[in-house]
């Protein structure tokens, strides 16, 4: 199973809002990652853990927490649907819960 992310950059646009500079993202002023270019991300085949919903599900995963990998997913694509609106972008963008199941 793998995280249904749609590519809308949310959250990279707000990576200012959710604490990325303690995890050590570049924050630019406007409150984006320093790493998004065109609205894609400069280095997504090396970013950060934090960056990456299914490595860090799995890590919480076998840390010996009760949380499963699909229950994180949906709980990040929660998190996701709620920037989408906050951001007025498009419905299309929207992940489907459902499609976890």
């Amino acid at each position: 199973m793998n995280f249904l992310c749609s590519k809308c950059g949310s959250c990279c646009r707000n990576a200012g809002k959710m604490g990325g500079a303690q995890y050590g993202l570049p924050i630019k002023e406007d409150g984006s990652c320093g790493y998004l270019v065109d609205n894609e991300c400069s280095i997504y085949n090396k970013r950060p853990i934090v960056c990456d919903v299914k490595r860090l599900g799995e890590k919480i995963v076998n840390s010996g927490s009760k949380l499963t990998l699909k229950n994180w997913y949906i709980y990040n694509s929660k998190l996701c649907n709620k920037m989408i609106d906050e951001d007025g972008l498009d419905e299309a963008y929207k992940i489907d819960i459902n499609e976890y199941n």
